[in-house]
């Protein structure tokens, strides 16, 4: 079985990128919010080439890579040279305008949300490809089994009633405009739970910070039919409360369809939040993760918006797990 990895990444702080963000963010105020278009969402300090090496180092089975991006190159043939000079890993860059090709009047976009939904569109892409944010890294050797077994796809997460959804928000809602008087963020679990209402789906999967695997002919299928769907999403730059989740959809529409394996294992993934602790927590949680047994996973939320011994801190750490040759991309 050969299996892809396509990872979806954009250098926010390239002043054309930036020009090109404010110039559709004009006259709108609320999409400066953070959950919606807030600087941190395109932010980066190099953590797509902890992404590769992590998958290079850990799951050298993988058939390709591909990065997908707005006409940007992050360089990564010279980060595998210096770090893997033996790879023989074939790394493609795939811009946008190749995905959307036939939707180019939703070009130029902003969201995470409408580029996941075109992945499958990349052209050679293999049946069974592993979706990874540049955020999101392996912690130590996986196989292939970890991801398909029997060629199904193998989700980690946890079944939640769509009731129970609705509920919890309507609490979490009334909590925060009685506490600071705001709207509802617009939360991951918000596109969740719309993907299991798109197809009338009674539970919806919680789905955890890993990266998922994903079978290209069940939405290749999906949106043959049901071509409206795949517009309602791709047609908003920015985040919208109306887009849902295309890998809750995907893994919604493969459970359906017998082609899961569940896994209920809770320490498949951990998280990072390097903003929101100082030096000392910062280390006591890199090494918690690091001693894990359970966690084949992470994923390092926002460093960008981590102090600067914090940042220089994580990154020492990411060079030392993926055992790499200098502290620097140059």
């Amino acid at each position: 079985m050969k299996i892809d990895a396509v990872i979806t990444w954009v250098d926010g702080q390239d002043p054309e990128h930036q020009a090109k963000r404010m110039q559709y963010l004009t006259g709108k105020r609320e999409n400066l919010r953070k959950d919606i278009a807030g600087a941190t969402r395109y932010d980066q300090v190099g953590e797509i080439y902890y992404c590769i090496a992590s998958i290079l180092r850990f799951a050298p089975w993988i058939n390709r890579i591909f990065i997908v991006t707005d006409n940007q190159d992050p360089k990564a043939g010279e980060f595998v040279a210096q770090h893997f000079p033996d790879c023989r890993t074939p790394i493609e860059v795939v811009d946008h305008r190749v995905i959307f090709k036939g939707y180019e009047q939703y070009l130029p976009t902003f969201n995470s949300l409408s580029i996941e939904t075109m992945l499958w569109r990349i052209p050679g892409l293999s049946e069974h490809y592993i979706l990874f944010n540049d955020d999101v890294m392996l912690q130590k050797d996986v196989t292939k089994e970890d991801f398909y077994k029997d060629g199904k796809v193998v989700l980690y997460g946890q079944r939640w009633y769509s009731t129970d959804y609705v509920s919890l928000t309507l609490k979490l809602q009334t909590m925060a405009r009685r506490l600071v008087g705001r709207t509802e963020l617009l939360s991951y679990k918000r596109f969740m739970h719309n993907a299991a209402r798109l197809i009338d789906a009674k539970r919806f999967l919680r789905l955890r910070h890993t990266p998922h695997a994903f079978r290209r002919s069940i939405l290749e299928r999906y949106f043959a039919e049901n071509p409206v769907d795949l517009e309602r999403v791709i047609k908003h730059r920015f985040r919208n409360r109306e887009q849902y989740s295309i890998t809750e959809l995907h893994h919604l529409l493969a459970l359906s369809q017998g082609l899961t394996v569940e896994t209920m294992r809770q320490h498949s993934d951990s998280i990072i939040n390097p903003s929101d602790h100082d030096l000392a927590e910062t280390r006591r949680i890199l090494r918690l993760i690091e001693d894990d047994p359970e966690s084949l996973f992470f994923c390092v939320n926002s460093l960008d918006q981590a102090s600067p011994d914090v940042i220089a801190e994580v990154l020492a750490w990411l060079h030392r797990l993926l055992s790499l040759r200098s502290t620097s991309h140059d």
